[in-house]
């Protein structure tokens, strides 16, 4: 008799031990399936309460709707848009009217001055001059090349900053010695002294094990098949020993000795399925990217727009229907920056593409980029730039050239071509296509 026993359509090999877990009871819309799968079963999904809505991010993300607090959701009262809450604050005097209360002119500050210079403060301590202390200077204290002090009797003596200088230095020396000799404390680069006896100059002599020289020592590490002495010797050994290493080891080039012999086949035999070379054209390229239909080749429906339900950017206006929402990767519906920001990251087109990062280049190393031969440049700077090269040429056929360069900047793109629109400059890039096309003729 079978063990196999068939159970709400599963075969179980052991139909006497019960089943672990609980049997729930699923309505037809609760299933993993319908979990999984909601843009199919979008339509029979349980919405969200009405009480419970205005807490939801997708109720406060709608576009064309007003963000506001979810407290305030349900509230009747009507806010005006220079609604502002809260009690109102006074003004007050500002500081500059304060200060500019005080400021007199003409007679009113003179009589002022009349009414102060009465005061102590006002007399000893006057606005804009030093303290007055009541000394009876004598007249050459006025005069303006007076200087206090006692002067230098010969100008090249020692001088008291001599003497301190030098004491501070022996000081110093003293503290230096003391350090060594306590905490073997050095200075940068010298050499320590611990106070060893040697038969020797210590500063002339090298300590260690001295090789002996060898000549030719490159040349015999790269051609030692030349050289007897580089390589070891040929040794001897018993037949049974190579024929027990050929079978328990691995050769290099060849495969794994089994012990059976060689099989009865040619030399140059391949083992293995040859590849079908007729008209089966299925190689590896054609494995990994199959063969798909002009359907498959399509971009996919959610390219550039939600089709997530309660996620999709609704428009407003006929002619958003097939736009695409975000930022694009490079921004050239703004205006081109001639003087950018460190912390500006955005891309004006400007910037090198994949292949200038794989392939840099020659000039790379030398701290020049291809912005600088898309430069725009005055027409005396580009015909200096090129005579320092060598491409010295008369006024008219120049002339020629660089009308001919600006023609070609005109049919180029990007930001270096817009910056150059309408302005008497054209770039380095663009005058060596002219060189190249004009050079040869006269």
């Amino acid at each position: 008799m079978s063990l196999l026993t068939s159970t709400h359509g599963r075969f179980e090999q052991a139909p006497n031990i019960r089943a672990a877990g609980k049997y729930i009871a699923l309505g037809p819309n609760e299933g993993t399936e319908y979990s999984l799968k909601p843009d199919i079963y979008k339509g029979e999904q349980p919405g969200t309460p009405e009480h419970i809505k205005r807490y939801r991010k997708s109720f406060q993300n709608q576009p064309g709707i007003k963000q506001i607090h979810p407290g305030m959701v349900n509230d009747q009262i009507p806010i005006a848009e220079n609604q502002r809450f809260g009690k109102k604050t006074f003004n007050s005097d500002h500081v500059s009217d304060v200060i500019k209360a005080q400021t007199l002119k003409g007679l009113a500050d003179k009589f002022n001055d009349i009414k102060e210079s009465k005061y102590a403060s006002q007399q000893r301590e006057p606005l804009a001059q030093s303290f007055v202390r009541g000394y009876n200077w004598p007249e050459k204290v006025n005069q303006g090349e007076f200087q206090f002090g006692v002067q230098s009797i010969t100008p090249g003596t020692e001088t008291v900053k001599d003497i301190f200088s030098a004491q501070q230095a022996e000081e110093d020396e003293n503290i230096r010695k003391m350090y060594i000799k306590t905490h073997g404390n050095f200075a940068s680069g010298e050499q320590k002294d611990r106070g060893y006896t040697w038969n020797f100059d210590k500063s002339h002599h090298r300590f260690g094990y001295g090789e002996q020289r060898l000549l030719n020592g490159a040349a015999m590490s790269i051609h030692n098949e030349r050289f007897d002495n580089a390589f070891p010797k040929t040794v001897i050994v018993k037949k049974t020993v190579e024929d027990v290493k050929a079978v328990t080891t691995d050769m290099l080039g060849t495969s794994k000795n089994l012990g059976q012999g060689r099989p009865p086949l040619p030399t140059d035999h391949s083992f293995g399925v040859k590849n079908i070379l007729g008209n089966d054209i299925w190689n590896a390229a054609k494995c990994i990217h199959g063969e798909p239909t002009e359907k498959e080749l399509q971009p996919d429906r959610d390219l550039g727009k939600s089709v997530k339900p309660g996620c999709r950017n609704v428009v407003r206006k006929p002619e958003d229907v097939v736009r695409s929402f975000g930022t694009p990767t490079v921004r050239t519906d703004i205006p081109f920056k001639e003087k950018r920001s460190v912390a500006d990251y955005q891309n004006y087109g400007d910037e090198p593409e994949a292949v200038d990062l794989l392939f840099p280049s020659t000039f790379t190393e030398l701290g020049i980029t291809e912005y600088d031969f898309q430069l725009p440049r005055s027409r005396d700077e580009i015909k200096t730039l090129f005579e320092r090269i060598g491409f010295t040429y008369k006024v008219g056929k120049f002339n020629a050239m660089y009308n001919r360069a600006k023609e070609l900047m005109q049919g180029q793109s990007g930001a270096a071509a817009a910056a150059a629109a309408g302005a008497d400059t054209v770039s380095v890039r663009a005058f060596m296509m002219a060189v190249k096309e004009l050079h040869a003729i006269e």
